[in-house]
């Protein structure tokens, strides 16, 4: 947490929080539990959203539709995509492991459908119209 303070000091960014295990960005393509990349044992931060007012009319308008417009992780994803002309891994993982390294391109792939689709995922008004369209 020192670490994401020291870097962001100065910066007029809202709130972040760790990334909550239901968050929409562990969802949108893979189902993750996390984020790793190069490194697998650290936090992935994004916006802190209000809780939702009781009062519909004092709703705050947020122009981002509750998708944080920041995301930070410390594990390094794009290391762990890395390679050379070859092919080969330009940067050790650690611990390690193709699967490691796999799941680090999972997580980019879910971070570029979030910031493309936003939260459509949560959005479950259209759910039973998109099972009728898949069914036909």
């Amino acid at each position: 947490a020192q670490w994401l303070r020291d870097l962001t000091k100065g910066l007029d960014i809202p709130p972040l929080e760790v990334t909550p295990r239901d968050h929409v960005i562990t969802k949108t393509f893979y189902l993750l539990d996390g984020f790793v990349g190069r490194y697998a044992n650290g936090e992935t931060w994004v916006e802190a959203l209000p809780p939702e007012p009781k009062d519909q009319a004092a709703r705050p308008v947020r122009a981002t539709d509750s998708v944080s417009a920041i995301v930070i992780t410390s594990n390094d994803l794009a290391a762990a995509w890395a390679h050379d002309k070859r092919g080969q891994p330009l940067f050790p993982l650690t611990p390690g492991g193709a699967r490691q390294r796999e799941f680090a391109l999972r997580g980019g792939i879910n971070l570029v459908m979030y910031t493309l689709t936003g939260n459509y995922k949560s959005d479950q008004v259209h759910v039973r119209d998109l099972l009728e369209r898949l069914g036909q």
